[in-house]
């Protein structure tokens, strides 16, 4: 099937967060959203696990910037709505990789669930900090050029009624099976630790604060609508 595409590419963005180290601390407000507390016997197994995890985690990040400025509308018509004068678009994609997936998803398979989750953890904060690498890598692109620069929009994430079936378009504006993840037939990525998302630029987009804050989007009743987070968890800007 031939793909879906909107402009044409102008730049591209890799990272690989082979630099990331992780500590305990930096792992708890994954972990914490995932309903552990602070237990003794928990942070003891946090700490036990931690050097597995991080000898698994591959987080690397990838984005392709497409000048869509001559789009017509209904070439525009399947992105979310704030974005659709964009001048630009970044389309991206980070993951914690396939290997440190593959181990928690087989912890659980055997009944080791916690020890899963804190896997899991420890490849979600690693997805944070290479996620918020590549926001900020576009973010600094649209500045150095004077443009104002939104939030990241993903499919199915309720942001903006973007839905999942989104990502098929989003997919094909990235290389085949970018950074080793693939769209199941329900479009899920996998590895399951991956996120993918765009980002508009132009002089007539709404200024965010940060790529991953909610500003830009008019939907003020979403549940899913969540403070600034341009510090993750483990990196400082």
């Amino acid at each position: 099937m031939a793909k879906r595409q909107i402009g044409s590419l102008v730049d591209r963005f890799d990272l690989d967060g082979a630099d990331i180290e992780l500590d305990s601390e930096s792992l708890w407000p994954a972990l914490e959203r995932g309903g552990f507390s602070r237990s003794e016997v928990v942070k003891a197994r946090v700490d036990e696990l931690l050097p597995l995890g991080a000898s698994l985690l591959r987080s690397q990040a990838m984005g392709r910037l497409y000048d869509v400025s001559s789009a017509a509308e209904p070439e525009r018509k399947p992105l979310p709505e704030p974005i659709r004068g964009a001048e630009f678009l970044a389309f991206c994609i980070s993951t914690a990789g396939r290997a440190i997936d593959d181990r928690a998803r087989c912890l659980c398979e055997e009944g080791d669930l916690i020890d899963s989750m804190i896997l899991d953890g420890v490849a979600m904060t690693g997805l944070s900090i290479i996620r918020n690498r590549l926001g900020r890598a576009i973010f600094d692109w649209a500045e150095e050029r004077d443009l104002a620069v939104s939030r990241a929009f993903s499919p199915g994430a309720g942001a903006s009624h973007w839905g999942l079936e989104h990502q098929r378009f989003l997919f094909g504006h990235l290389p085949e099976r970018p950074l080793g993840v693939r769209l199941t037939p329900h479009l899920l990525m996998r590895p399951s630790k991956s996120v993918s998302f765009v980002i508009g630029i132009g002089e007539h987009i709404f200024q965010a604060k940060s790529p991953f804050s909610c500003e830009g989007c008019p939907r003020s009743d979403c549940p899913y609508r969540h403070v600034d987070d341009a510090k993750p968890p483990g990196e400082t800007r």
